[in-house]
């Protein structure tokens, strides 16, 4: 797993929020003028959103302040700043680097997303993790604003590309390569000391009931935090499993029946479960469990699974049959695409038990489209 104070390879997302500040505001440090060129890729304008007042504070010192991101148009950037719309296919569109370039400094953070999550991380945005490079080293961001200065292209103003060349020319000084070293080393360890605060920090506070009183199971308010803003980056698998109402359970079988009824779903829908996974509580009979990075195979699995093994809960107390169905679907998008998924779930076929003890038979259908089974969905959407 990575570590915190790691200079390169597999990196955590806090590791690089700590390593871009330092250099951001390596950019804003007394002295620099005209002679810098800042280059960040943001991947998606929520992320920029959080670092808006420092970007400005940058463009009003910095020669030149170029930002790039995917978005659907031209985004609203501070006085200053250009703007680079990237496509979501292009190898930039899921990178996060900052690079700051004078005559006598250098600094840059260089990752690629690696759609890959640490299980044991508290939440999805935490959870990412990237392979990258960060360092207080000229040479190497020298390197990397040639780098994006050639993949950006023509998407550069003229008159920006040529600041950003005269400043690439003005380098020729050899870098102090003993003060880099002793400044990288004194940054990962502040880095190590934020993680262990980080850790320590209190949750932020939640908007509505975070959990089911009936079940345990958070509510879809409980997992806005874990979630995380609506970036389309952290693929999420989706299972939405339905099952009959509890009300109803109750009507025909007294309260102390559905109490249980409600828990043997809970608990089977809780098996299993990665500590970054979560189970959900959405509605009386409707219930969601989310899987950030999982493969399509696994995802069907789990939907299959919860199927079968909430069907045979008629063989153990208290003996109610639930004719429970799910479906599944992979997607980047927040929010979560609910509505897609309801629809799927209706064109599941209903099923009963008959005899309750000796497997399963389908309900009399009207004429319908194909249906989706478990496992539909496996495409993002």
């Amino acid at each position: 797993m990575p570590q915190a104070d790691a200079r390169a390879g597999v990196l955590s997302k806090r590791a690089l929020v700590t390593a871009s500040h330092a250099v951001e505001r390596a950019a804003l440090a007394e002295g620099v003028g005209d002679d810098t060129v800042v280059f960040a890729l943001f991947q998606r304008l929520p992320y920029f959103e959080r670092e808006r007042k420092v970007y400005a504070q940058i463009a009003r010192r910095a020669a030149v302040t170029v930002v790039g991101m995917v978005d659907s148009g031209r985004p609203d950037l501070p006085h200053g700043v250009t703007p680079v719309l990237l496509r979501p296919d292009e190898p930039m569109a899921r990178e996060w680097s900052v690079a700051v370039l004078s005559p006598t400094f250098g600094a840059s953070v260089v990752a690629q997303d690696l759609d890959e999550v640490d299980p044991q991380a508290a939440t999805v945005e935490r959870a990412r993790l990237f392979s990258g490079r960060w360092g207080l080293r000229r040479d190497e961001a020298y390197a990397e604003v040639v780098r994006l200065r050639d993949a950006m292209g023509d998407r550069l103003p003229p008159a920006v590309r040529r600041k950003v060349d005269e400043v690439l020319a003005s380098v020729g000084t050899p870098a102090a390569i003993d003060v880099e070293s002793r400044a990288e080393a004194a940054l990962r360890h502040v880095a190590a000391r934020l993680d262990e605060a980080r850790d320590r920090a209190t949750p932020p506070p939640v908007t509505g009931p975070a959990v089911d009183p009936d079940t345990g199971l958070a509510t879809l308010a409980g997992i806005a935090a874990w979630l995380g803003d609506a970036t389309d980056t952290v693929p999420l698998g989706l299972v939405l499993i339905g099952v009959d109402d509890p009300a109803a359970v109750e009507r025909r079988h007294g309260a102390r029946v559905r109490m249980h009824t409600e828990q043997n779903i809970a608990d089977l829908l809780r098996e299993g479960l990665r500590p970054l996974d979560r189970a959900v509580r959405l509605g009386p009979g409707e219930f969601l469990v989310v899987q950030p990075v999982v493969s399509p195979a696994d995802l069907t699995e789990r939907s299959r699974r919860l199927e079968h093994r909430l069907a045979a809960l008629h063989t153990t107390y208290p003996f109610v049959d639930l004719h429970p169905r799910t479906t599944t679907l992979l997607t980047r998008r927040r929010p979560l695409p609910l509505p897609k998924l309801r629809a799927q779930l209706r064109e599941v076929p209903e099923t009963t038990l008959w005899p309750p003890n000796q497997g399963s038979l389908p309900l009399p259908q009207r004429p319908r489209p194909a249906p989706m089974r478990s496992g539909a969905g496996h495409g993002f959407r």
